[in-house]
């Protein structure tokens, strides 16, 4: 290699301001490599970020702030759209309409979707900029922020106490892909609530009208939930979604939530991947997914009371059962929206009551009762919290 040239004319310490000169105008023009602070996604790759809660570790006097999200390269199969189409139709006769042709397509696409694997997200949290884990092989990342106490109030939204964070893209992408995170308190009330049936008119228990629902008609919500949840959030209440619909369903269900006017929740979905199951398989019964799901949740509170809600049409008594067995000083209620009309539901629940007492299952038909219970809900803990400070 040919040995570095200096002219002797020039004193050696100029060559040295020279080359300081030049380093700070690139730090300063930010003639860096910016790919280094920059998410690697490619302009056919999409990120959703996924609505979480934080809580406050006291063992650290630390705020945990989890960051989930999804990277994915939206599908347009004709081929496997048209395979769905035939499969709804030998399996089910389920066949679609003109009108229902878009929905269709949008809801098979999302399911269908590739799953981007060890993708880097860089994103943009107040006034940090942080990498976070490589994709998983189902795109998912997930990880845990640190902020002390200062710092989330430093960063928060007062007006609903959250934190708003964005991805940090390359400088020729101009979207914009952006999450939020709130936090709960260590007391206070949460409550569990699941999805399908629930506040979502969906037919678990019918599989044609499940397929239906799933693929082919707009979501809906259930008439007066939206309205019972946001009486019980001007209280105080915050909202969780435990639920057995794949995360590949969440754009949409977020949509139907916002239009219907529910409160601001942080969810938990199943994950599923299209390579492991038939899109017939996507609904896993809910047993075998929500009690871990559900306890972990409650751990990270341990000073929170809770209320589970839920229906008749699958196993959410049994699996609540077993939850406030693990958690029965936290569980506070357990109300059921009863979807059946044969009268079987009342054996069952007569049966759990039995095994929890004094804790009793309360079913629900309309809206309307839950208002009633989550009354009768403050009164108590006002009574017990009256009687304690006494």
């Amino acid at each position: 290699m040919k040995p570095l040239h200096i002219d002797q004319k020039q004193p050696l310490h100029m060559h040295q301001l020279t080359a300081s000169i030049v380093i700070l105008f690139i730090l300063l023009t930010g003639c860096t490599n910016t790919a280094q602070t920059a998410s690697d996604l490619k302009s056919d790759e999409t990120i959703v970020f996924f609505r979480t809660s934080a809580w406050f570790d006291n063992s650290e006097n630390l705020w945990k702030i989890p960051i989930h999200g999804w990277v994915y390269e939206p599908q347009s199969s004709i081929v496997r759209a048209s395979l769905f189409e035939a499969a709804l139709s030998a399996k089910y006769q389920i066949d679609i309409s003109d009108t229902q042709r878009e929905t269709f397509e949008k809801r098979v696409n999302l399911l269908i979707a590739d799953n981007e694997r060890g993708k880097k997200i860089v994103i943009r949290l107040a006034d940090d900029t942080i990498t976070l884990p490589k994709t998983t092989p189902n795109g998912h990342f997930y990880h845990i922020i640190n902020l002390t106490p200062e710092e989330a109030i430093s960063h928060i939204n007062p007006a609903n106490h959250t934190i708003h964070f964005r991805a940090v893209l390359s400088s020729s992408d101009t979207r914009e892909f952006s999450g939020e995170v709130k936090l709960y308190p260590p007391t206070g009330l949460t409550v569990i609530s699941d999805i399908d049936d629930t506040v979502k008119r969906t037919g678990v228990t019918n599989t044609e009208e499940l397929m239906r629902s799933t693929f082919l008609l707009p979501f809906s919500s259930i008439a007066g939930m939206s309205r019972a949840y946001q009486q019980m959030e001007s209280k105080g209440a915050q909202f969780h979604y435990v639920s057995s619909s794949p995360w590949q369903l969440y754009p949409e269900l977020l949509s139907m939530l916002n239009q219907s006017d529910f409160p601001w929740a942080s969810f938990t979905l199943k994950s599923v991947r299209f390579r492991d199951k038939t899109v017939f398989g996507l609904f896993k019964k809910g047993i075998e997914t929500k009690p871990q799901q559900i306890s972990k949740l409650i751990n990270r509170y341990p000073k929170r009371d809770f209320i589970l809600v839920g229906d008749s049409g699958e196993h959410d008594p049994e699996v609540y059962q077993a939850i406030y067995k693990e958690f029965p000083d936290q569980v506070k209620a357990i109300w059921i929206r009863d979807i059946g009309s044969d009268g079987q539901i009342r054996e069952r629940i007569d049966a759990i009551n039995n095994a929890i007492h004094p804790m009793s299952i309360q079913l629900f038909r309309e809206p309307e009762s839950i208002i009633t219970y989550f009354n009768q809900y403050l009164s108590k803990a006002l009574a017990v919290e009256t009687e304690t400070s006494l």
